[in-house]
């Protein structure tokens, strides 16, 4: 059969034929556009693509969009000799009917006119007739099937944006636990985080999302949580004495006094604990690309299904399936509790789910969202590859790398080809435009293993007595020019990502390991800042630059120690360019003298130093770890990090200064207020005489602490009340909000590294940009910023993204290899034990640290083998009675750390606080007594005594109480989960393990 398709589009008609059967285009015969706006209103016909003219669905479905409009629309009929006429009516005999009406109407006279006449007449009415504006819906609020709606549709852009003009929206960054019950925004424009409670009012948002909120009545949406937690106390409560049937009536009463005591003390904690704000979320206005995740496939989520309109899905799912049957729904479930299970449908489904539903389980994928509709409670997405099998170390990784969202494939073709070519050498002109400075005695500074060199160093003494000193940084954005494929990529990767056994670059390794990297021997482009300084190392005078330089030698931070330390280099540094080594260390002194008065000079001015540890590893030729050590920071590492922080000011105050509005910095935002006042609390029911009105005054405090345990924990708690630092735009915020809390210093930016940050080569660009204009000052009056206020403002937001989850996979990548090492250790030597720290303690839990490795673990008593437990708020004792002869062993800890972390429906608001979390709010649950303000102690004297009562089975643990504990791995989870767990000091245990190994 021939189909003959007959439409007029701008002047011209399209055929095609296809037997008898004829579809003829009814635009010569179109009615009236005012009576079709009528039909269109009363049918409710869905927003047109302005383009197609088709409902404003996706490209590809536009043709199907088409064809099922051919056979109801008004604007065209089908003819053909077998067509069936139907008995209902016809839009089109609506319209004729109308049509008629109307002529009557208008010529009572029933006078024949010219029908072309008439067509003509009612076209210039509708063209003069206003048409009424579409409503915005988003694709993702469609719901032609008027399906039940689990969320309210998003706001318009452009109402989006008008409500952040007025002040009546604010936008910010969510980010929620990893039960997802709890969610906050954080508002540049609000002195406190917004509170999001529930399902709904997250309305489809991801963690790191930027979001566009409205505020609700706090009484409101606080008494709606009151209920959430009192239902989940009830639940728990149920479900405790569900386990709980072999238990004596003496312990049951000791478990209801507590929960009833817990309960009193919450109630008069919740007003305290209430937020300032409270709001929805009405729009997403950002999201990070490329978001993937690892996880396992699964044909059943785990759970109740209520609040889910995928029950029926599931419930075909639920009958039996046979292996050549494909289920309607199956489901992705992420390593990261953050995210909700994404649904997979149709042909994102395995087709062997059903034959190899096991192998699903024990291996790792990574997968993607692809949208999540209004009438959906979980989004939808598809596999996008497989990692390889749980536990291991290669998939692990590769799965830390998903969940970070690092790109790791290798530079597309189109991207390479923005490289110069090779062999490359600088080009004559630049000799003319660039200040010469090969002759001087530069050198780098940097780990042993680097191959990325972006800034080196010289200094000189001048006539005068003051000194030149110099900061050279690779002149990348010589090379990655603004708007080609390079950079677009170098800005989707952000940053380069260091893992313990290798780094994932920014840029390709022909810029960032050789034509920017400034090699000791051979010229190189850079960009400089050089000071003249006294001998105290405050600048005198700043110039800012594009130079030339010739490195002389590659000094590893070992070799500066060492001349530091008074000790020569070695043999095994290359000095190159006639320079000799005498001179070298005679500058390294000078740089180190300087550095010392530089850095005594910020502390005093009101810096802060927070550092927690850092562990390094050697790795044997397979890669896997061999030994674990800690970083520990020395004078040469020091010595850099002052000139480059020097650097770094120089050149924010410079940007900022030539682009109020349009300079790109970075800003470290206070302690969080309510955290910070809880931890000032605790120093002061111990006695400690602590500060915290300054950054300054809190760096002061430590100080004055001598006892390495009493400040190392005292630190672990203080980071807790930090926030990460983060770039923005200097014209999107009040200029008060641009201080550095940490450096103490009212502007900050990134010049330093742009081989492998992106923020710093948009820095680059910012400060040649300044420095062109204040050399055509007198010609150029208009400001030549390479961005835009609001190009910055979305650069901000990619670059802490990228630079959140390179942080992300270091930290996991450092504890995937901790976690190996240390099964290899118990595998090879038998149990580990090891002494750890107290440094939290509450009613029913206690917290500890291993300073060893930098570890942090919440210890819950209410499954451990006890009789009973006690809490002294007045002395912050909790008193153990321990079951003697029962050690505490893995399966006892996880099987709390499922009960606590039991992951129910996905957005049931029923699940509990990750640990994570706890930890970090661990501060704020405490119920401390009121401090003494006459009691001061030395900090020696807080290190309590060993209170161990045979006869009662007591441990008596205080804050800074030291104790054994065993660590054991359980590499069937991914990732790893390293288990810190409290030896029973009345079990036998450790004298066991002992008598083992003599």
């Amino acid at each position: 059969m021939k189909w003959n398709i007959h439409r007029r589009d701008e002047g011209h008609s399209r055929s095609r034929e296809k037997g008898s059967l004829r579809i003829i285009s009814m635009d010569d015969l179109a009615p009236p556009k005012s009576h079709l706006i009528h039909i269109q209103q009363d049918q409710k016909v869905s927003p047109t693509n302005s383009s197609s003219g088709l409902p404003d669905e996706t490209a590809k479905d536009s043709i199907h969009a088409y064809q099922r409009s051919l056979s109801g629309s008004p604007q065209a009929t089908i003819l053909g000799k077998d067509t069936q006429q139907s008995n209902k009516p016809h839009r089109w005999t609506r319209f004729a009917k109308s049509h008629d009406n109307l002529k009557r109407e208008s010529y009572p006279d029933n006078r024949q006119r010219d029908a072309s006449a008439n067509w003509r007449m009612h076209a210039n009415e509708a063209a003069s007739a206003t048409p009424e504006p579409v409503r915005y819906i988003h694709p993702g609020d469609r719901n032609p099937s008027k399906r039940r709606e689990h969320f309210k549709p998003y706001w318009s852009p452009q109402d989006i944006e008008e409500g952040l003009r007025k002040q009546t929206l604010y936008q910010g960054i969510i980010r929620f636990s990893k039960n997802r019950t709890d969610a906050y925004v954080t508002s540049d424009s609000l002195d406190y985080d917004i509170y999001i409670g529930g399902f709904a009012d997250r309305n489809r948002a991801l963690h790191g999302d930027l979001v566009a909120v409205e505020l609700l009545n706090v009484d409101v949406v606080w008494e709606e949580r009151k209920v959430r937690e009192q239902r989940k106390l009830e639940d728990r409560n149920e479900k405790y004495s569900a386990d709980q049937d072999t238990v004596t009536d003496e312990k049951e009463e000791e478990n209801v006094k507590l929960v009833t005591e817990k309960e009193d003390e919450d109630e008069e904690d919740e007003e305290e604990k209430k937020p300032k704000y409270c709001g929805h979320i009405v729009g997403i206005i950002l999201r990070p690309p490329n978001a993937i995740y690892a996880g396992n496939v699964t044909l059943d989520r785990f759970g109740s299904q209520k609040n889910n309109d995928l029950a029926d899905d599931q419930q075909q799912n639920d009958t039996e399936l046979t292996k050549d049957q494909l289920p309607r729904i199956a489901w992705f479930k992420p390593n990261d509790k953050r995210i909700p299970f994404i649904a997979l449908r149709g042909r994102d489904i395995p087709r062997d789910l059903i034959e190899n539903a096991e192998y699903y389980k024990t291996h790792l994928f990574a997968a993607e969202i692809r949208r999540w509709l209004i009438f959906d409670a979980n989004p939808s997405g598809r596999v996008v590859k497989e990692l390889g099998p749980m536990g291991e170390l290669k998939t692990e990784r590769e799965a830390i790398l998903a969940d970070s969202s690092i790109n790791v494939a290798s530079f597309t073709p189109v991207a390479l080809q923005s490289l110069p070519e090779t062999p490359w050498s600088i080009p004559a002109a630049e000799y003319q435009k660039r200040r010469d400075l090969r002759s001087e005695r530069v050198f780098s500074i940097d780990p042993e293993t680097a191959k990325d060199l972006d800034d080196a160093l010289h200094i000189k003494e001048l006539p005068d007595g003051l000194f030149e000193v110099g900061v050279h940084i690779a002149d990348v954005s010589y090379f990655l020019k603004k708007g080609t494929p390079l950079d677009s990529e170098a800005r989707k990767r952000g940053t380069s990502t260091y893992l313990v056994d290798s780094v994932i670059p920014m840029l390709p390794p022909l810029l960032c390991e050789e034509l920017c990297s400034l090699n000791p021997g051979v010229e190189r482009l850079a960009f400089s800042v050089i000071w003249k300084m006294d001998k105290q190392g405050k600048p005198v005078e700043t110039w800012f630059g594009r130079t030339i330089i010739k490195s002389c030698a590659k000094l590893a931070y070992e070799d500066a120690q060492r001349v530091i330390e008074g000790f020569e280099m070695g043999p095994h540094v290359v000095i190159h360019g006639g320079h000799q080594a005498h001179a070298i260390y005679s500058d390294i002194f000078e740089l180190y003298r300087m550095s010392v008065e530089m850095r005594q000079r910020r502390y005093a001015n009101g810096s802060l130093s927070l550092n927690s540890v850092k562990l390094q590893f050697k790795l044997n030729e397979q890669g896997e770890p061999i030994s674990v050590s800690q970083f520990h920071s020395k004078e040469a590492n020091r010595l850099i990090e002052e000139f480059m922080l020097c650097a770094n000011i120089s050149v924010a105050k410079k940007i900022l200064s030539v682009y109020p509005d349009e300079a790109l910095l970075r800003r470290h935002e206070d302690p969080l207020e309510r955290r910070l006042d809880q931890f000032i609390k605790v120093t002061e029911v111990l006695g400690i005489d602590f500060d915290a009105y300054s950054a300054g005054s809190l760096q002061e405090s430590f100080d004055k602490i001598h006892n390495k345990v009493v400040k190392d924990i005292l630190l672990v708690l203080v980071i807790r009340t930090m926030q990460r630092a983060k770039y923005f735009c200097s014209g999107s915020l009040d200029i008060s909000k641009y201080h550095h809390y940490a450096l103490d210093e009212p502007c900050y930016t990134h010049f330093t590294s742009p081989i492998r940050r992106y923020a710093d080569v948009i820095v680059h660009r910012l400060l040649e940009a300044a420095l062109a204009l204040e050399s055509n000052s007198t010609k150029r009056k208009v400001s030549n910023s390479p961005y835009n206020k609001k190009m910055l403002q979305k650069i901000a937001f990619d670059c802490n993204n990228r630079k959140d989850g390179a942080r992300h996979a270091q930290d996991s990548s450092s504890l995937l290899y901790l976690s190996n090492y240390l099964s290899m250790v118990e595998k090879r030597d038998g149990p580990i034990y090891k002494k750890a720290e107290v440094i939290v303690i509450a009613k029913e839990t206690y917290e500890i640290y291993l300073p060893e490795y930098g570890l942090e673990k919440r210890i819950y008593l209410k499954e451990l083998p006890v009789d009973k437990f006690h809490f002294d708020k007045n002395t912050l004792a909790l008193d153990i009675h321990w079951k003697r002869d029962v050690p505490v062993t893995m399966h006892n800890e996880e099987k709390i750390y499922m009960q606590e972390r039991e992951r129910k429906d996905d957005y049931s608001d029923e699940e509990e606080e990750s640990e994570e979390d706890q930890v970090r709010d661990s501060l704020q649950a405490l119920n401390l007594k009121e401090p003494d303000p006459n009691k001061h102690v030395n900090a020696d004297d807080l290190i309590p005594p060993v209170v161990l009562d045979e006869a009662t089975c007591l441990q008596r643990i205080q804050m800074f109480s030291s104790i054994d504990v065993r660590i054991q791995i359980n590499n069937e989870r991914s990732p790893p989960i390293i288990n810190i767990y409290p030896v029973n000091p009345f079990s036998g245990e450790r004298e066991a393990s002992s008598n083992d190994t003599t």
